[in-house]
């Protein structure tokens, strides 16, 4: 994996892309709250975030796909956590800020329900370019947080929110830790990945 640190407007715009075009493309939290237009511009502010903090890793040069991970405690600082909100508050529609807040209502994130956990690889961000989909690059893009945790004997842990998704990562080696229907209608799932033996 490859980290991209302190990328330009452009390169976080066209990886920003990638990830809008993904989450935009199956059914999702975000793909019900807004189109790719207004994901791009949820993802430029989350992309550039990330990779300032050194997150942000391409599974290779060729940049097929990307993903963000970290151990629990060292991922963003707070106020970070703070200053994204604020940035998606300036940049994204009212309504689409309320749709996402209402539609995921009644599910606790990963990271609350974890919070007491002494540690665990934290995936944030996942997303494969449309060109290489379907070539196995989801195991390949997951190989590192796997490896860590494994090397730590901890778990990796990330939320999904489609039965398509959770499919996807149980077929690599994860299983739903939790899943939820909530009011909105939205499937949530936490999966997990337990290290080897």
């Amino acid at each position: 994996m490859i980290a991209l640190r302190n990328l330009s407007r452009e390169r976080t715009d066209e990886i920003a892309a990638v990830f809008a075009e993904a989450f935009c493309s199956e059914d999702g939290a975000l793909s019900r709250a807004m189109d790719e237009k207004t994901a791009l511009l949820y993802f430029r502010e989350t992309v550039r975030v990330y990779s300032r903090y050194g997150l942000l890793y391409a599974l290779n040069e060729k940049e097929e796909g990307y993903c963000v991970w970290h151990h629990k405690d060292h991922g963003l600082p707070w106020y970070m956590d703070l200053y994204i909100l604020y940035r998606y508050m300036r940049v994204l529609p009212a309504r689409t800020m309320q749709k996402m807040i209402i539609d995921r209502q009644g599910w606790d994130d990963y990271t609350v329900v974890h919070m007491k956990d002494a540690d665990y690889v934290d995936v944030s961000l996942v997303a494969i370019k449309k060109e290489y989909r379907g070539r196995g690059l989801l195991r390949a893009l997951l190989a590192a947080p796997f490896a860590e945790a494994d090397a730590c004997g901890i778990p990796c842990i990330l939320d999904t929110d489609s039965p398509l998704k959770a499919a996807k990562y149980e077929h690599i080696g994860m299983h739903a830790e939790r899943h939820a229907v909530l009011a909105s209608g939205l499937r949530m799932y936490t999966m997990i990945y337990y290290p080897s033996a």
